[in-house]
């Protein structure tokens, strides 16, 4: 029962994650769309604050996956981890990066040339698809490293993961903070980014997580959520650049706004017989399409249809089109699952 129960919180918590990811995309693109009509200091620092105070949702994804994948007696074989893993991967970036270029086709006529397919058919492989498919050529990365990852959990103690943690969170997101103060460090460790440290930060909370109670995780998310908020603000009014990687995905900040959140949703005593239960873990078993399906229909009210959210409200009218592109990429979701090709992507 107790691993039911965590497994309702990692589905939970992804459900989650995902409704707040097409959010976070639409608050962004209508900042590029009608970045014009953000004529005020308040409503152009509102936007960015929300944009920044949403940065913890891809993270979440990223923990979920580590939680799930790193534990030892999950066994994943070379045969699993190519045939089942990779390939989906590999196949999701090829199917939805050739069905976006048909759609810049079709919607553009001035790019129905061969030179702008073959040039956006090379983005697939360059990795300058459409903006959220850079989730997808993390998760591989992550992915053919498993094997790596899992002998290190398969060996490693608390102290081993605390230690790991913590090498990854000083030299990935608190180092690069010197920049602020125009100040260069030359030391370093031999990784490329701050995705591991995901990976391993979900195992670690779903492993040793409990020894700290669920209301300080809830606490520390609130906190973080304040901080991004203050200093997001104070980066907008006092024009602060140097304050921008607060907001990454490396930020000591995210990182307590993430894993407080991903701590509080681990230790979910649900057991998924409530209606919310029922309702978050069927979005999370369409989580997958519905995240590489939303961007479309996001891009199309803006984009294609022109609509100006601002004409009923900044608030109502941005919450209107992320709420149309969740219910419009479910239903697509929906559908494409039972074609054979998507099958096994979906």
């Amino acid at each position: 029962m107790a691993v039911q129960q965590r497994e309702r919180g990692f589905d939970h918590l992804r459900a989650v994650a995902c409704l707040f990811i097409i959010l976070l995309h639409t608050v962004d693109s209508t900042s590029l769309m009608y970045g014009i009509k953000l004529n005020s200091f308040w409503r152009a620092a509102g936007f960015q604050a929300v944009t920044n105070e949403l940065m913890w949702a891809v993270p979440c994804f990223v923990m979920v996956t580590g939680a799930l994948l790193l534990p030892p007696e999950k066994v994943i074989g070379y045969r699993a981890l190519f045939t089942r893993y990779i390939a989906r991967v590999v196949k999701a970036i090829v199917f939805f990066g050739v069905l976006f270029v048909a759609l810049e086709v079709i919607f553009n006529p001035d790019q129905r040339t061969w030179a702008h397919v073959g040039c956006g058919l090379y983005e697939i492989f360059s990795g300058d698809s459409w903006s959220h498919m850079w989730y997808l050529y993390c998760l591989l990365g992550l992915y053919l490293l498993l094997p790596a990852y899992k002998a290190v959990t398969a060996h490693a103690g608390r102290r081993d993961i605390l230690y790991l943690l913590a090498v990854y969170g000083l030299f990935e997101a608190a180092v690069p903070l010197l920049g602020i103060w125009n100040i260069r460090c030359g030391f370093y460790i031999h990784v490329s980014s701050i995705y591991p440290f995901w990976l391993f930060l979900g195992y670690y909370l779903r492993r040793w997580g409990k020894l700290i109670r669920r209301a300080l995780y809830g606490w520390v998310f609130l906190g973080a959520t304040v901080a991004i908020a203050a200093a997001s603000l104070a980066r907008t009014y006092w024009r602060l650049d140097m304050l921008s990687p607060l907001f990454s995905y490396s930020s000591p900040l995210v990182i307590l706004q993430a894993g407080g959140l991903a701590g509080w949703f681990f230790q979910s005593r649900a057991d998924g017989s409530g209606t919310m239960s029922r309702v978050l873990c069927n979005i999370d078993r369409h989580s997958f399409g519905i995240y590489l399906i939303h961007m479309a229909y996001i891009r199309l009210f803006y984009k294609h249809l022109h609509f100006d959210p601002f004409a009923i409200g900044a608030v109502p009218g941005v919450l209107a089109v992320a709420l149309g592109a969740f219910l419009l990429a479910y239903g697509t979701e929906w559908v494409l699952r039972k074609l054979p090709p998507f099958k096994s992507i979906l």
